[in-house]
């Protein structure tokens, strides 16, 4: 199966989410890293969300009726980036603090303000009108986790967090996916629609 490609933006954007897990096998495009041959990633990769976690997958996705199960990648991406960053955060805290700061439009979308604004300004989002390896590669050089969108086979957007890219692709973290290292990406950086950086202020 190949992952397609992803949907509309502007400073705001859809969410959906994840939590600390192990994972199991890639699945679809993605492979498993081989750790025999020396994949490394670039970021420090501590830790890992899965957005159905029975823990707060059933929660409401900011104000909505949709939850983080079915809508909460984002937030669940953005949660990780946080995460490994040292904050203590997971999805279900993240989102409770990202609609207590009315950080999300009506519909959900995420207003990337909010990531400064529920960290007090010790983070903050980077936001970029195109997407492309030299801004992907900045972001990781100055120690900010890539979010990037993407359609799913079902036509769906999705966001995932980069943690760095190789021959094989880019070695991710999908919200949706349980593995137990990260998960490779097989495609060209064409195939992402939107980019977000998330790192320190």
């Amino acid at each position: 199966m190949r992952l397609g490609i992803i949907i509309f933006i502007a400073l705001v954007l859809t969410a959906c989410s994840s939590s600390p897990s192990t994972m199991s096998k890639g699945q679809g495009a993605y492979s498993q890293i081989d750790k025999r041959s020396g994949g490394q990633t670039r970021l420090p990769d501590h830790v890992a969300f899965y957005q159905k976690d029975k823990r707060w997958g059933h929660e409401k996705l900011g104000r909505t009726n949709d939850t983080l199960a079915s809508d909460g990648c984002l937030v669940t991406a953005a949660a990780m980036a946080l995460a490994n960053l040292g904050f203590q955060t997971n999805p279900s805290d993240l989102n409770k603090r990202l609609t207590h700061t009315d950080s999300f439009t009506s519909r959900g979308w995420l207003i990337w303000d909010g990531i400064r604004r529920v960290t007090g300004g010790k983070a903050k989002a980077r936001f970029y009108k195109s997407v492309d390896i030299g801004k992907i590669d900045q972001c990781m050089t100055d120690g900010y986790y890539p979010l990037v969108q993407f359609y799913l086979p079902n036509g769906r957007s999705h966001w995932a967090m980069i943690l760095d890219r190789s021959e094989k692709g880019f070695h991710m973290r999908d919200p949706l996916r349980k593995a137990n290292s990260p998960l490779i990406f097989p495609h060209r950086v064409e195939k992402f629609r939107s980019l977000r950086c998330v790192g320190l202020a």
